[in-house]
């Protein structure tokens, strides 16, 4: 293996010597052309634009400034054209001398300019025009949300920007969009970078980033692609996601003022300060000594009210039965979410004679501060269990970027892009605390091993009396994550051209990255509670705190503790019913007690009331690190106007070294919890990953995509580092650090027809491979046998059957395919009042074949069965529909849009009475603007989740059966923007 790297490296740098010879040979007798692409009427650049010689494979895309090169054109005369959806072509007579630069700026004039009349482009026909323009110039295949798009009529948040492209859903909390899902594959399969740098993960278990951090009034654009090619990271399976940040914009001297101020309503009905929704956006930008320096500064300071009913239920399988279900327990929740969150961001760029240099810095900080009540009613224990959980958690984000690009000094034939990066995120949760009252009998102990109950019955056969509940535990949790990472990348291409039907860019490159990661808790809280004879010590000092009339100090009532002023309203819109709320101040008063006393109960001979958990405090901990080495090579060749190949293969490396803890639990855990054989491993895990990508056009107006690539997905971190819990009994959590990243080939075919009349209609479909897809395993050992799985310094009992929980990776081939459409188009073309007709509309169908093994028990551990069922793929949709109509006239633009999904795959058993989906979720979000006639005011305003809509997952086979719902209603925002 070693030897065929060397050899595929020697011929890499052989033919790189090569090329350079004949680039250095050649160099002084061909020319070039630059030049820029506007709008006639607005002077506004049009990025995308495609720019070409006629009859020649010889051409560019315009970059975001409109700015286009073309290199290494041979001596003589031709026909320079420039083409962009939505406005005329434009074609012009040129001569290229040896070793000269021509300069060409093309004024483009929009297609709706009749009889010398010109109509304007508005705010969504633009943003539309540039999605459209910047797709078909892509080399991949990519889904663009623009900046006029984003800017115009600008989302919540990133997610909610980019739910609208094709085979795009989105994970909410709160009805705020959090994660995205691409072509069903979760979260954690997906990329999220800025400005091509990967963001941090925010999530201490798995690779997923949160949108929510991300304001999409930052951004310039963004990108979802859908194929990679070798200079891309290669560690995703189902798409990347690109932000562009915002710059300064052109054309403009001086400084530019805007301020956006927004107002916000939440339409829950029983929601607590409807109104605690704000937005401010500031920001300043201009440009400087001669249009070169760019300097943008933006905060943007919001405030959300994300409350919401939430609902679970879980339910078992009755002996070995396949059909009926046994209801365990159900979960009633009351969540107000008050999230305040603070970005920033300074951009500046300098413009050089042949490049760039550009300093991006990003900040969030997001402070969510949760009260979640809530009541269990445990089905079997025929219990009753409320709590008060709070929390208050702040997530900080920071990400600098230095971008340098241009001509080398020495070879100029080289164009480069160096890369320096730093990311930076922080998760911390100083003081979480939950305190729960118990109650048994409950008054549902009739429902136990009942089969396919309504858990509407179970609910309202609840006993709510307040003093049969006792106070039963009390806990606290300050946790802490955090990432940090440092990474540099240099990518260098060089124009090759063989003849004038015959051109290349020839590019290769490579990447470093250092990351370190980190995770630490802190719990207090042990296994035993208020109730037990042994904490009478601390329930009597409870009592005494609070001043209470109780004879039995082990039955403290929740009736002492009711918040009388606090309603719960209609939850879930009068289905269920939530009773007894709890004090919020009496609750923290009591967490606030209960930790300024730990030692006063320990003393009393009552620290299993309330003591530090060494079990927990330790056993999910862990530290480490990941290095990321990657090279590549590939080629951009044209074939005449019609045919382009881009051949690619990349090197990627990532080393993991990690630390766990690995203890054996006690009846006395929380008190010492031995975990002497603690490690560190490292791992190793290179890729050779090839790729194709060509494209065909046969046509100026229809063109054929075809895409082959390798790419892959790196274990959660959750599940790699080398921990082991054995527990009192038989049961072992042992993670497998040796888990091989998952490994998909994926296929894709896009048909794209486009034109001035019809805009851009796509047609494609996917089909993806994936090897050792990395799922939950539970297995069993009988004594000396489970020793690979125990902890070193000990030996399994002889006498035990232990049950081990892992992960492995699947041995079956997992596929995933689908077809995605999408119509883009503006009706500029259709008599008044039509022509200001704006439509988008895509559908996706997806479907995935997942085997997945488990363990069919036998009567002892030697006759159990390895087998598997079938079934898809976790959040998975089969599914999504997308349509927004939107309506231009003059200042004003309004745009409706509603979104469905289908039949989204989230609950996985062996069991196919227990698997469960989403139920259809249809949502109509209208958004409009108007411009006002005084010192660039615009007025805005938008309605979402008009209809109501609420996420839901059922069973499977019993569609009506809930297992879990989250109303969260409809929200309303109203602002105002001035630009000066």
């Amino acid at each position: 293996m070693v030897n065929k790297r060397l050899k595929f490296t020697v011929v890499c740098l052989w033919l790189s010597l090569m090329l350079l010879f004949v680039q250095i040979a050649t160099a002084g007798i061909t020319g070039k052309i630059v030049g820029r692409v506007v709008d006639k009427g607005t002077g506004k650049p049009l990025m995308g634009a495609n720019v070409f010689i006629v009859h020649t494979s010889m051409g560019a895309a315009s970059d975001k400034d409109g700015q286009y090169l073309i290199q290494r054109v041979p001596p003589g005369s031709y026909v320079l054209r420039a083409t962009f959806i939505g406005y005329k072509t434009q074609e012009v007579q040129i001569k290229i001398e040896p070793g000269k630069e021509l300069r060409h700026d093309f004024q483009l004039e929009y297609e709706g300019v009749v009889k010398g009349k010109r109509v304007v482009v508005y705010a969504q026909a633009e943003g539309q025009m540039e999605a459209i323009n910047q797709q078909l110039a892509a080399n991949r295949i990519v889904n663009i949300v623009s900046s006029a798009r984003i800017q115009e009529l600008p989302d919540a948040n990133a997610a909610e920007s980019i739910r609208r492209l094709p085979g795009v859903s989105i994970k909410r909390v709160g009805g705020e969009g959090t994660k995205v899902v691409i072509r069903g594959l979760a979260p954690k399969y997906n990329v999220i970078t800025i400005n091509g740098v990967r963001m941090a993960s925010s999530n201490p278990n798995d690779r997923s980033t949160d949108l929510s951090m991300v304001s999409s009034n930052m951004l310039e654009g963004i990108e979802v692609s859908k194929t990679i090619t070798a200079d891309q990271d290669a560690d995703v399976l189902g798409g990347t996601v690109n932000f562009r940040m915002r710059e300064a914009k052109a054309g403009k001297k001086g400084l530019g003022i805007h301020l956006l101020a927004q107002q916000g309503y939440t339409g829950l009905s029983d929601a607590y300060n409807k109104f605690n929704n704000y937005k401010f956006v500031p920001s300043i930008e201009g440009r400087f000594f001669n249009h070169r320096l760019g300097v943008l500064l933006q905060a943007n300071l919001e405030r959300r009210n994300l409350t919401s009913n939430e609902f679970g239920a879980s339910y078992d399988h009755k002996s070995t039965d396949h059909i009926y279900y046994i209801t365990q327990s159900i979960n009633l929740r009351y969540i107000p979410r008050d999230k305040q969150r603070i970005n920033g961001a300074l951009v500046l760029d300098y413009k050089l004679p042949d490049g760039k240099i550009s300093l991006m810095n990003f900040v969030s900080s997001t402070n969510t501060k949760v009260t979640d009540r809530s009541e269990q009613f445990n089905v079997g224990g025929n219990q009753h269990i409320y709590s008060f959980a709070y929390s208050k958690s702040t997530n900080n984000i920071v990400s600098n970027l230095l971008n340098i690009q241009g001509q080398l000094p020495v070879l100029r034939m080289f164009n480069a892009d160096l890369k320096l990066a730093h990311n930076y995120s922080e998760t911390k949760r100083p003081n979480d605390w939950v305190v729960t009252f118990y109650q048994s009998p409950a008054g549902i102990g009739q429902f136990a091993n009942k089969v396919n109950l309504d858990p509407k019955d179970v609910a309202a056969a609840v006993d709510p009396s307040p003093g049969k509940a006792n106070l039963n535990t009390v806990r606290t949790d300050n946790n802490y994550a955090k990432e940090r990472t440092f990474m540099a990348s240099l990518d260098l291409s060089m124009p090759v051209n063989f003849s004038e039907k015959i051109t290349s860019v020839i590019k290769f490159g490579g990447k470093y990255r250092t990351q370190k990661r980190s995770y630490t808790s802190e719990v207090c809280g042990t296994n035993a509670t208020f109730i037990s004879p042994s904490a009478q010590g601390a329930s009597r000092m409870v009592v005494k705190h609070f001043g209470l009339h109780v004879s039995d100090p082990t039955a403290i009532h929740l009736s002492y503790f009711l918040d009388k002023d606090f309603d719960y309203g209609k939850f879930l819109n009068g289905d269920y019913t939530m009773y007894n709320p709890l004090q919020f101040s009496m609750m923290e008063d009591l967490v606030h007690f209960c930790q300024d006393n730990i030692k006063a109960f320990a003393k009393a001979g009552a620290a299993e009331a309330f003591a530090r958990n060494n079990y927990l405090s330790v056993t999910n901990n862990y530290s480490g690190k990941e290095v990321l080495t990657a090279g590549y090579v590939m080629a951009t060749v044209k074939i005449g106007s019609k045919l382009t190949i881009i051949p690619g293969i990349r090197y990627q490396n990532l080393k993991t070294t990690y630390s766990g803890t690995r203890g054996q639990q006690t009846a006395l855990s929380y008190y010492h919890y031995d975990h002497s054989t603690d490690t560190t491993v490292t791992v190793e895990h290179p890729y050779w990953l090839p790729d194709l990508n060509i494209r065909y056009k046969p046509f100026s107006r229809f063109d054929v995509r075809l895409s082959y690539s390798h790419t892959i997905s790196y274990p959660d971190f959750s599940v790699i580092i080398p921990r082991i819990d054995a527990s009192t009994g038989a049961d072992i959590a042992w993670n497998n650090y040796k888990l091989k990243p998952s490994r998909s080939k994926n296929y894709d075919i896009y048909f794209s027809f486009s034109g001035n009349a019809i805009g851009l209609l796509t047609v494609g479909g996917f089909l993806k491979r994936i090897n050792n897809l990395i799922y939950p395993w539970k297995f069993s050992k009988p004594g000396l046998e489970a020793k690979p799985y125990y902890l070193t310094n000990k030996t399994p009992s002889p006498q035990l059957t232990y049950n081990i929980s892992t992960f492995i990776n699947n041995p079956y081939v997992v596929n995933n395919w689908g077809l995605e459409f999408e119509w883009q188009t503006h009706f500029w073309y259709l008599p008044d009042p039509f022509k200001g007709l704006i439509l988008n509309v895509n559908y996706t169908h997806v479907r995935s074949k997942a085997e997945y093994p488990y363990v069919l028990a036998g009567v002892t551990s030697m006759t159990n069965i390895d087998t598997s069922f079938t079934d898809r793929l976790l959040d998975q949709p089969n599914h999504i529909l997308n349509l927004v109509v939107g309506y231009d006239y003059k200042g004003f633009s309004i745009r409706v849009s509603m979104f469905y999904q289908d039949d989204v795959f989230t609950g996985l058993s062996q069991w196919p009475q227990l698997r469960s989906s989403t139920a259809a979720y249809k949502r109509w979000d209208i958004s409009a603007k108007q411009d006002l006639p005084w010192f660039g005011l615009q007025l805005y305003g938008d309605i979402n989740n008009l209809n109501g809509a609420k996420d839901a997952s059922v069973l499977q086979m019993y569609p009506k059966t809930p297992r879990s719902m989250e109303l969260y209603g409809m929200t309303a925002d109203i602002g105002i923007r001035w630009h000066l």
